[in-house]
């Protein structure tokens, strides 16, 4: 009888060692909201904008049941995502651009005579936490490359990304979420001035 119980107690081991290393576990997930709020303060923006839909290239992990892994907690635990990081980034700059002045629009591609065009491929999406003594730290990173378009011709390519590190208590995915927003709030500082200079 004994002899039974530990054959049992080792296979459902087993079976969680093996979710784990899979990572189709929901214990061993923590699931994050992509959100943005707009930030950036610059005018001078005019006419009409097109934004593709970002273009992937980031080391994304595809897991079951829709969800994508973009980091780690602690090098076990998955963080992941239900939504596209495309969409996310597509959101992002519709707000700051239409707050610019542009009358946005969007689309798979860009037309091909493009009067204002925008193309980005997101290069880098990451989100880590890292347990301390008593805090834990979130970091995320976000990079990107920015094509942009005028009057059919591609006259310029930017490459923007920024980083953050907050250290808290909270150990729940929330400050996640919140530094991959601060993230992309920052990589937005920088690529929207940029974008009105070029194409006004």
């Amino acid at each position: 009888m004994a002899f039974r119980h530990l054959r049992t107690t080792s296979v459902i081991l087993l079976l969680a060692l093996l979710f784990s290393t899979t990572g189709c576990s929901p214990l061993l997930e923590k699931r994050v909201e992509l959100s943005y709020q707009a930030l950036v303060r610059t005018g001078g923006g005019s006419g009409e904008i097109f934004l593709a839909q970002p273009i992937e290239q980031h080391n994304r992990v595809p897991l079951p049941g829709g969800k994508w892994a973009i980091g780690k907690v602690d090098g076990v635990t998955d963080v992941v995502s239900t939504e596209s990081a495309g969409n996310w980034l597509i959101a992002a700059l519709r707000e700051e651009l239409f707050a610019a002045g542009y009358q946005v629009k969007t689309g798979g591609d860009l037309p091909a005579r493009v009067v204002k065009g925008l193309k980005v491929t997101i290069l880098t999406l990451s989100a880590n936490q890292v347990s301390k003594m008593l805090t834990i730290s979130s970091i995320t990173e976000v990079k990107v490359d920015a094509q942009l378009w005028k009057n059919g011709q591609l006259v310029k390519t930017l490459t923007v990304g920024a980083r953050d590190e907050e250290e808290g208590v909270n150990r729940s995915s929330e400050p996640i979420r919140l530094a991959l927003q601060k993230t992309l709030q920052t990589v937005m500082q920088d690529l929207i001035p940029k974008i009105i200079k070029v194409l006004e």
